[in-house]
């Protein structure tokens, strides 16, 4: 019946009744660190800088996040920015061939996908899909990397970030511990963990996106990082 109740205590309760019975518990969030990989100011002609940034977090050997971020040049001071995983790559989102190519595994229905691995042919494939340069053109900078650097879409736990955090003695997550979904979920609030540092991109104004299981990992992201009540939106 009242604000505080719903954020002190209805809130928590139904959080936890998700994580219990559809998302798992996810780990603490850990420090994350970014190296810049590559860089280029003349995007779309001119009009944009490509950063790709390696997000790395974790235990020793925890997979980092390949980050793909677009920020519009001449901008008069921080921009807000899109954010969200995609299924398929970084490099089938742009027309680019300097764009590293995934080299794990990959869902076999992406673009140019042969024995679930990424190829050459599969490069700009999603453009229309993620439409940057539009997003580019009217003030908003975006923020990608494929779904696959925090858990690729298959039923096992021998890669991605889920092995690096198992206790010991484990060999997966317990009943009530993360999957795909929660891990992907958790690798976008270590994506705003690096965004929220970066000094071109408004730290209010942070809306996360998806589609499909990657909509509903944008949800989930939203309703567990307790930065909700500053910039990030769904």
């Amino acid at each position: 019946t009242t604000r505080d109740a719903w954020f002190n205590e209805r809130r928590p309760e139904l959080q936890r009744l998700f994580e219990h019975y559809m998302y798992g518990r996810a780990p603490a969030a850990p420090p994350v660190r970014a190296r810049r990989e590559r860089e280029d100011r003349q995007l779309f002609g001119g009009k944009a800088t490509k950063r790709e940034l390696a997000l790395e977090f974790g235990p020793p050997g925890t997979p980092p996040i390949h980050l793909l971020l677009v920020v519009p040049n001449g901008r008069p001071g921080p921009v807000p920015v899109f954010v969200g995983l995609n299924f398929c790559g970084n490099h089938t989102v742009l027309e680019d061939p300097s764009i590293a190519l995934p080299s794990i595994w990959m869902p076999e229905h992406c673009p140019s996908c042969e024995g679930n691995r990424a190829h050459e042919a599969g490069r700009g494939k999603q453009v229309d899909v993620w439409a940057i340069e539009q997003s580019i053109d009217r003030g908003y900078a975006v923020a990608t990397a494929y779904s696959g650097d925090l858990d690729p879409d298959k039923p096992d736990w021998s890669d991605g970030v889920h092995p690096h955090f198992l206790r010991p003695g484990q060999t997966a997550p317990a009943d009530d511990e993360w999957g795909c979904i929660a891990a992907w979920a958790w690798g976008l609030s270590r994506m705003i963990d690096y965004l929220l540092t970066d000094a071109d991109l408004d730290p209010q104004r942070i809306a996360v996106v998806g589609h499909s299981r990657l909509g509903k990992t944008a949800l989930l992201a939203a309703a567990f990082d307790p930065r909700r009540a500053g910039g990030m939106r769904c």
